[in-house]
């Protein structure tokens, strides 16, 4: 079994609350890559 598999079938097991906190790490994960993504574009911009 893959591991994203085993991350599937676990997540599919939280309990509301749980799930709802997951989401919110994900949501605060992904916009703190978005950032440092713009942030490395702007360096790369500046160094052109």
């Amino acid at each position: 079994m893959s591991t994203a598999l085993e991350i599937e079938k676990a997540i599919e097991t939280l309990p509301p609350e749980e799930l709802s906190k997951l989401r919110e790490w994900f949501a605060e994960r992904e916009s703190t890559l978005a950032a440092s993504s713009r942030m490395f574009e702007l360096y790369d911009t500046a160094e052109s």
